[in-house]
């Protein structure tokens, strides 16, 4: 499909400017279907798009197929040319609203510089455009997040009624309200809980289930701890339906634990852990692990035992070859009297 049809087609369709098109869903198929290419598929995309550069369906694919060859340079260098002609000539298709597409910064900083300067440019010709303005953003998370966070209040400003902005802007700065050794950040968490707030106001109820967690863990670190306590029984309370319930099992009794830890109810924070632990799994906790805040503290109070016990029920939903491997670590840690750098899981 060559591009200006695809944005006839994509443009007809955004309404308020976020991809949400039978189409921008294709892209996101294609993505997905990347993972699993053959590297003789591979080479027959690549093949095609010599003939015809203006295949987004094929590019989305090979981003994919690319970002799972993480490891090997040359797949590095052929997704960061795919990325690139992206932003430069589809810029408001949502394969750049993802992981795949992302660019260190700091490891690929002559390629990152070309992506801002398209990314740049895009902006001063489309000031208002809420796709290319979703798409910089993603792009600039992890990167520069002051940019990110400017963005997404541009298009929260053009497009106030939507919850996904003040959503995004929440996760965004949820990202510095909390560092890997554990410091909080009060004013980052004020900030992400005022976003939270927003979008939960603005969200129907299926969607405000998954509000919930970043609800608890800004209200906690503010200061809010009714508020927390309040967001906490709704995830326990909400917990028996859909696809999330294992998430708000978790972190329900997590921000419970931590509330009666802080309380002096010490045996309530024991049970709390392993509640937490108990939970069937969910598709973020099973990737990229659980939270150890509350492990953590007890852990620093001598609490081994508990612990330990914690990080076996976690093992059942937590399997990876990565996570049996720092579940180990971390109980050896405990167990000879150490308190393990938890590390991101202390975010999670």
């Amino acid at each position: 499909m060559p591009v200006r049809l695809f944005y006839a087609t994509l443009v007809s369709v955004l309404g308020a400017g976020l991809v949400s098109s039978v189409i921008a869903q294709d892209l996101r198929e294609h993505l997905r279907a990347g993972r699993n290419l053959t590297p003789e598929k591979a080479e027959s995309l690549e093949a095609e798009l010599d003939r015809d550069p203006e295949n987004l369906f094929a590019r989305a694919e090979l981003v994919g197929y690319y970002a799972r060859l993480f490891r090997d340079r040359s797949a590095r260098t052929r997704r960061h040319e795919h990325v690139l002609w992206l932003i430069e000539n589809a810029p408001e298709t949502n394969v750049l609203d993802s992981s795949e597409a992302m660019i260190t910064r700091g490891l690929y900083s002559a390629t990152y510089g070309e992506a801002t300067r398209l990314w740049t440019e895009h902006l001063e010709r489309h000031p208002n455009n809420l796709a290319i303005l979703k798409n910089a953003a993603q792009f600039h998370t992890l990167g520069d997040r002051t940019t990110a966070i400017q963005l997404l209040e541009r298009a929260q400003a053009l497009d106030d009624l939507n919850p996904s902005w003040a959503k995004e802007l929440g996760h965004l700065h949820r990202l510095d309200m909390q560092s890997a050794s554990g410091s909080a950040d009060v004013t980052a968490a004020v900030r992400a809980l005022a976003q939270f707030e927003r979008a939960y106001e603005l969200s129907n109820e299926r969607q405000r289930d998954g509000l919930l967690e970043g609800l608890g863990k800004a209200a906690l670190t503010a200061g809010e701890v009714e508020k927390a306590r309040e967001y906490a029984e709704s995830m326990l309370s909400r917990s028996s339906r859909g696809w999330n319930r294992g998430t708000l099992v978790h972190h329900g009794h997590l921000t419970l634990g931590r509330i009666a830890l802080a309380e002096g109810r010490l045996q309530e924070a024991k049970n709390r852990l392993l509640s937490a632990g108990g939970t069937p799994g969910a598709p973020t906790l099973n990737s990229f692990g659980p939270n150890m805040a509350l492990a953590k503290e007890l852990v620093e109070l001598g609490e081994r035992e508990i612990v330990l016990e914690y990080f076996e029920l976690c093992s059942k939903f937590w399997d990876t070859d990565r996570a049996k491997d720092k579940l180990r670590r971390w109980s050896e840690q405990v167990t000879s009297g150490r308190i393990p750098d938890f590390g991101a899981n202390l975010i999670y």
